[in-house]
């Protein structure tokens, strides 16, 4: 596999060991500031702001999306799984506030930046929704829906209703 790394000079800041993969699509690349060791594969699409720190991995086929007076911060050691979709904002789609789709109208649009905390990260085909924050070495399951934020240090949640499901080993001492 063979990595892009003419994009490196587009974005806000980017440290060692940076490997971005070819069809990786940044809206707003000075927008994003990256550490070292992380690794972003093809075919991601990021229109976001994103601060990601060191030993990150961001899975083929994620979207992390809102706009750029939005950002998705990662912490130390977190990572997002093939397939996953982060939104900083979503429209309401109950027909309650307009037309949907603020381009055409002017639907409300739910909007909150999207954090990881150190040792956390969504496995495969996660949707987590605006304001979420992913505290300490909290893992999300395949195919789950997070939309509250009740969620605990530590822990491994799963499944649509969004459950606890057990706690996790603390690997960061």
């Amino acid at each position: 596999m063979s990595w892009n790394e003419a994009i490196k000079k587009e974005l806000g800041s980017c440290g060692k060991d940076v490997f971005i993969g070819h069809n990786t699509i940044f809206t707003n690349p000075s927008e994003v500031h990256l550490s070292d060791r992380v690794r972003i594969d093809p075919f991601c699409l990021i229109t976001t702001g994103l601060k990601v720190g060191s030993n990150v991995q961001i899975c083929s086929h994620a979207v992390l999306g809102g706009g750029s007076q939005h950002t998705i911060t990662m912490g130390d050691w977190t990572f997002i799984g093939y397939g996953s979709k982060l939104f900083c904002a979503s429209e309401d789609y109950s027909g309650d506030f307009g037309a949907v789709n603020e381009f055409w109208g002017d639907n409300k649009i739910y909007r909150g930046d999207i954090t990881f905390e150190n040792y956390s990260g969504v496995a495969s085909d996660v949707i987590v929704m605006p304001g979420i924050t992913l505290p300490e070495g909290c893992t999300i399951g395949a195919k789950s829906f997070v939309y509250h934020p009740d969620l605990l240090e530590w822990s491994i949640f799963m499944g649509n209703p969004l459950q606890f499901h057990k706690r996790r080993t603390c690997i960061s001492s």
